[in-house]
């Protein structure tokens, strides 16, 4: 019988700039080296049960994510020191539990540094009070969402000689805005230049699903 456990573990820099696919690859890898059996999907092409509760894109740093997977056995208590011995820079492992229900993201607070001009954020203030919309071009289809429709909140401030933009974002029926995506309409809108330094995800709220 398979065990299912929920792992959770937090990402840095230069661990950012490992895509997703490579991310579940890295962890295929070291649960082989540890010598631990993963459930196998079915098919032609099998693949070990390795499930991200939220992908990552490529850049982002992290305080917490969560992935489950599929075990042929038990793990040992250890398993945690055991992973953070053979991790790559900027992976750290945090904690692992049976995972005895399903969740899934209902919303994430952010941070974005940014280099910019004196008065970026007047004009962001000013721009986001204009109801925003993004557009997103993706295979000759174009789809648009309305910023706030999916976010909560958003303070701008300057800190120690950058701008620092916090957003609380929900997750509608697993759709959500990227902070990236505000600010490069912004940047588009009003033609101010910045440079993003830093986009971390500060905290995930998760909700159980029946």
């Amino acid at each position: 019988m398979a065990n299912r456990y929920r792992f959770y573990f937090s990402r840095d820099l230069p661990a950012a700039f490992i895509s997703h696919l490579d991310m579940t690859r890295l962890f295929e890898r070291l649960f082989r080296r540890l010598d631990i059996k993963l459930k196998f999907t079915q098919g032609f092409n099998p693949h070990p049960k390795i499930v991200f509760i939220l992908p990552m894109p490529v850049g982002l740093c992290s305080k917490e994510e969560i992935f489950e997977v599929e075990c042929e056995q038990e793990l040992s208590s250890d398993i945690i020191d055991s992973l953070n011995k053979i991790l790559p820079e900027g992976l750290k492992m945090l904690k692992v539990e049976l995972a005895t229900d399903k969740i899934q993201v209902s919303d994430m607070y952010y941070q974005c540094f940014v280099e910019a001009e004196e008065e970026f954020c007047k004009y962001f203030d000013e721009f986001m009070k204009k109801s925003p919309i993004i557009n997103k071009e993706k295979e000759g289809k174009v789809t648009v969402k309305h910023v706030w429709n999916f976010l909560l909140s958003y303070e701008c401030k300057k800190v120690e000689g950058n701008i620092k933009i916090s957003f609380h974002i929900n997750v509608v029926n697993g759709s959500y805005v990227k902070p990236e995506d505000i600010l490069r309409e912004f940047s588009q809108e009003y033609n101010i230049e910045c440079r993003i330094v830093r986009v971390e995800r500060v905290k995930v709220g998760y909700k159980r699903v029946i």
